[in-house]
Order: structure tokens, then C-alpha cells, then sequence
């Protein structure tokens, strides 16, 4: 895995995080995503194949949607993760990697990054890199659908967020503040998980990237793609659209 992307305070957090990620995100319609994703890809993409690449993949959440329209591959940092997606969805490929290195000898004919994961990228040299990885690995005629985290357009600093699970076997609270540091937003997570086995309390500052409209554009232009931004605000933060000739 690439250093430039990849540090161990990051694959730490998700290790930890891995087995409650589900239940944190239990309000998001990933069904409703997957529906608007297909038609996306049905209206844009021309190559004759179905193979799909999921970049960032987490928890597999989105190619347990897609898996029975097309031939999905998932791709992650974070083998804690992964580990709850080979179980969710029996008989998809996963991969551990990251999405600036990642070199899988293979091209899609669809690539997704849902749910900000772009945001990981901190600096436009690493948006770039990323960029024309995906390039590599899509056929001509393949699409790229990419949701932003937000944008500098959409984005509120100062900004306090909280997100409480409560269920009979776990009790989870994640608490944060954000502060934006020239382009990178610190979301500075705090967590609290309680289980039969007790309390435990971890911090994540969670650095994302923030790129505007037009730097996210031209990173995909760059690498050959037609591109579109959609500003779809349900069930999305926006979603770029690149096709490659």
C-alpha cells in the first residue's frame, strides 16, 4: 500500500471500528444509492461489459446492492473491513489496497467511490494520482462515479456532529467538531462503545481533503475522462460522472 496515503493511525481506526461501522450507518438507504447508481452507469456507460470495481469499498454495503446486476470487485485499505464485507457478501473478490497504488492487472467497465471516501486524499497531487489509477483500470466506454465528500462549495466549518446507536448488546456515541486547516477539515471523532465487556473510548481526527467543484473536475479531465458533476443532494453529496473514450 502506497505511504502517501496509507498510515497506520488510519488502518488502526477502522480496525477498531470495523465491527460497529454497520450500525452507525444503519440509516443510510444503500438500496435507494444502488438504483440510482445503476441508472446512472445504464445512462452513461457504453462499454459492453459488467464489471465493477468498488473503490474504498468498506463494509461492502454497496456492492451487497449491485452484486446481482454486476460482476463486483471491492477494494480497501482496511482488511478489518473487508473481513465484514467477505461475509456479507459470499463469492465477491476483495481486495486490500488503496486507490492511488493500486495496480490489479484488470479494467472495469464501471468504478464507484461512494460515501466521500475521495476525501481520504488529502492534497491535489494525491487527487491526481488517484485519478489516473482509476483511468488505468476502466475500459474505454467504461464510467467512474465518484461522491465527493463535500465540496468547498458545501462546505460549513465549525460544524458539530453526533451520531448515537442503541441497541439491547451495544451502545455507541460518536461525537465531533470540525476545523478546517487550509484544505484539509479535521472531523476530530470522539467514540464511545459500550458492550457487555465495557467501555471503550477512541479519537480519530479524521483529515479529509476538501477540493472544490472545479479542482475534482479537472483531476478527472486530466486523466483523459469526460466528466460531469451532478448536484444530487439526495441520497448524495453530488456525484462526479467521468467516461473514458
Amino acid at each position: 500500500m502506497s505511504e502517501e496515503f496509507c498510515d497506520e493511525g488510519m488502518t488502526d481506526f477502522y480496525s477498531r471500528l470495523a465491527p460497529y461501522y454497520d450500525h452507525l450507518y444503519s440509516f443510510k438507504d444503500y438500496a435507494k444509492e444502488a438504483d440510482m447508481l445503476h441508472s446512472v452507469i445504464q445512462k452513461n456507460k457504453t462499454s459492453s461489459g459488467n464489471k465493477l470495481l468498488d473503490v474504498g469499498c468498506g463494509t461492502g454495503c454497496h456492492i451487497e446492492q449491485l452484486m446481482t446486476m454486476y460482476d463486483a470487485t471491492g477494494l480497501d485499505i482496511s482488511a478489518a473491513m473487508l473481513a465484514v464485507a467477505s461475509e456479507k457478501c459470499k463469492g465477491v473478490r476483495f481486495i486490500q489496497g488503496d486507490m492511488i497504488s493500486m495496480n490489479l492487472e484488470e479494467q472495469y467497465d464501471v468504478i464507484i467511490s461512494m460515501f466521500g471516501s475521495i476525501g481520504y486524499l488529502t492534497s491535489e497531487d494525491q487527487l491526481r494520482k488517484a485519478m489516473h489509477a482509476f483511468a488505468r483500470h476502466t475500459k474505454s466506454g467504461g464510467v467512474i462515479l465518484i461522491e465527493p465528500f463535500v465540496t468547498r462549495e458545501t462546505l460549513r466549518t465549525g460544524s458539530m456532529g453526533i451520531n448515537c446507536v442503541d441497541l439491547p448488546e451495544i451502545k455507541i456515541a460518536r461525537v465531533g467538531t470540525s476545523k478546517l486547516e487550509g484544505n484539509i477539515l479535521y472531523l476530530n471523532f470522539n467514540f464511545l462503545i459500550a458492550t457487555r465487556d465495557g467501555v471503550e473510548h477512541f479519537v480519530d481526527p479524521s483529515p479529509m481533503g476538501i477540493f472544490s467543484k472545479e479542482v475534482l473536475i479537472d483531476s478527472m479531465k486530466e486523466s483523459g475522462l469526460s466528466v460531469e458533476f451532478l448536484d444530487i443532494d439526495d441520497p448524495f453529496r453530488g456525484l462526479l460522472v467521468g467516461v473514458k473514450p
